[in-house]
């Protein structure tokens, strides 16, 4: 487990007790609606929030809920807000908080979502932390751009206004994560949960460019038999014999170069920018057709980069050079084959 920081991302949970109506009506909309409803657009998603906000950050873990309203896309609907977890609370200069929907009756149903998702926001006010976040979702999108055996991100735009009056209107950005529910639908699978389950035992095609996909962010914290941060999917059709594992959990990797993300001492580097490869040993020319892969979709990945208006030019920046030095890497084959062929795991 990690430990907590002052900086680290947090989970804001969105809690409800759904009734049957509306899960009847997501499982339709899941079903029937192929544009996948939240997840159907990469655009920003602005929502308002208002509620009494310095009573709010004021109050304590055991405190109710708080009363409030929201916005989206012009329409107004109910809803409840509590802060959450006494770590955060107590260090965080705005919390996290938790918006429940139990009561909600959403008019568009790809919304209804909204209740069984998590936002990925960041608790302090610093723009810096706040570009950690958008950092991550930037990796969720890239691997989108790779496969389709992938969880779905949409980035939300919050502002939060108090209705008092008493406490200046602040706007945080996070994202939604699609859940294992909705991926499992998309894909017409199920998730294996047994641990043990070896790399070899997995889609070959996907696992490989998995590898290098961590390779290229710089992130080591992942591990498929132990399902460290990964998800074990089986697609339910006769041709898909092998399970794909699908990565989540971004944020201590070198891309995102979180200031409280620190390598292990047993990885022998100091910090995430230094790459080290984790993925096994496989053939030259399943090396050579991934990395083909990964150059073939250079310009996609770079275009996602260059074209995210939220990020600041220190984050553009930075992304830009690590996906450089990647690319330095993977067009020379006696560098590939230092990492990939000398440094792998048999």
């Amino acid at each position: 487990m990690k430990p907590i920081h002052l900086f680290s991302k947090i989970a804001l949970f969105i809690i409800v007790t759904c009734s049957s109506a509306q899960v009847a009506a997501t499982n339709s909309y899941l079903q029937n609606n192929e544009d996948l409803g939240l997840f159907s657009s990469d655009e920003i998603l602005e929502v308002v929030v208002t509620a009494d906000i310095k009573s709010l950050l004021k109050s304590k873990q055991d405190d109710g809920y708080q009363e409030g309203a929201m916005s989206i896309n012009g329409k107004d609907y109910s809803v409840r807000l509590k802060t959450k977890g006494a770590y955060q609370q107590e260090n965080c200069s705005f919390p996290p908080i938790t918006l429940n929907f139990s009561k909600t009756n959403f008019e568009d149903q790809s919304f209804v979502q909204l209740e069984k998702l998590k936002i990925v926001s960041a608790c302090e006010m610093q723009q810096i932390n706040e570009q950690y976040i958008l950092r991550e979702y930037l990796i969720y999108r890239v691997f989108n751009q790779l496969t389709d055996k992938s969880l779905k991100v949409r980035l939300l735009k919050i502002d939060f206004v108090d209705s008092k009056g008493k406490f200046e209107a602040v706007t945080r950005y996070g994202f939604v994560v699609e859940d294992e529910y909705m991926m499992v639908r998309r894909l017409n699978g199920m998730i294996l949960k047994s641990e043990g389950i070896q790399e070899q035992a997995t889609n070959k095609k996907q696992i490989v460019m998995l590898s290098i996909f961590q390779f290229m962010i710089g992130n080591t914290d992942w591990q498929v038999d132990r399902l460290q941060n990964v998800n074990i999917l089986k697609i339910n059709e006769a041709s898909e014999v092998t399970p794909y594992v699908i990565p989540f959990d971004f944020d201590y990797s070198g891309m995102v170069n979180a200031s409280y993300a620190t390598p292990s001492p047993v990885l022998g580097i100091t910090s995430f920018r230094e790459r080290i490869y984790l993925g096994k040993c496989y053939t030259e020319e399943e090396l050579k057709n991934t990395i083909g892969y990964f150059i073939q979709k250079r310009e996609t990945i770079y275009t996602l980069y260059n074209q995210f208006e939220p990020f600041d030019e220190s984050s553009l920046n930075q992304s830009i050079d690590f996906l450089d030095s990647f690319y330095k890497i993977i067009e020379d084959e006696k560098s590939w084959k230092i990492y990939f062929v000398s440094n792998c795991k048999p």
